[in-house]
């Protein structure tokens, strides 16, 4: 069509800015329920305000920030309502899920997860936090692509981010990062034996289990105030 230009493919500096925030807040490194200044976050991306409101405002409509009016903006804090919502839908989801594939993966399917576990050791023992979440969400939503339902992997999906933040704040206790990978190991085992009645099992108690810790981390920081 004459007179139409394509369209560019550079991000614009509102997306960088949405991008670099999005990973502190996912990192942890903007720091749950305190007040940040808009001017300040501007500085240090190194770009105006307005690029850094409209990534703000874009983050708030995902649930991840919300304005405080004259003050800043807030990075949401976990809530423990939030907690039992996510994870009563991950049980409902991932249960139908494993259920459904454990009797149809592959060979190729299984050589996969047991990467994607031996990934996740190696980041244990490198202490490396995001490197082991990264490859504790691969875990769970390789399982569900093999579904072929791409509504499921879709709500999945959506729900990521919260995984993600959820994720970072169970592992901050190394010995759940080793609960976790051991529990996944479990999982894994049925899985090659194809026994969807104990990776069902298997996959309930560690969804519960973290859940609980969760609740419970929530609960001491709440105490400590």
């Amino acid at each position: 069509m004459k007179g139409v230009l394509p369209i560019s493919r550079t991000k614009s500096l509102k997306e960088k800015a949405y991008d670099i925030l999005k990973e502190l807040i996912l990192t942890g490194r903007l720091e749950q329920g305190k007040l940040h200044n808009e001017k300040r976050l501007a500085e240090v991306l190194g770009v105006s305000r307005t690029p850094v409101r409209e990534a703000l405002l874009e983050l708030s409509r995902e649930g991840m920030v919300s304005f405080v009016p004259s003050k800043g903006v807030k990075v949401l804090k976990i809530t423990p309502k939030q907690v039992q919502e996510v994870f009563e839908l991950r049980r409902i989801i991932e249960g139908y899920i494993i259920k459904s594939v454990s009797k149809q993966l592959t060979p190729a399917d299984l050589k996969k997860i047991e990467k994607i576990l031996s990934k996740q050791d190696r980041s244990l023992s490198k202490d490396e936090e995001l490197a082991f979440i990264e490859m504790d969400k691969e875990f769970h939503l390789f399982m569900a692509s093999k579904m072929g339902n791409q509504q499921i992997e879709t709500i999945l999906q959506n729900l990521r981010d919260q995984i993600h933040l959820m994720g970072i704040r169970a592992i901050k206790d190394q010995t759940r990062s080793q609960q976790v990978l051991k529990e996944h190991q479990k999982i894994f085992s049925a899985l090659k034996k194809k026994d969807a009645k104990r990776a069902h099992e298997e996959l309930m108690r560690h969804l519960n289990n973290t859940e609980k810790i969760l609740i419970d981390i929530l609960a001491r920081e709440e105490e400590a105030r």
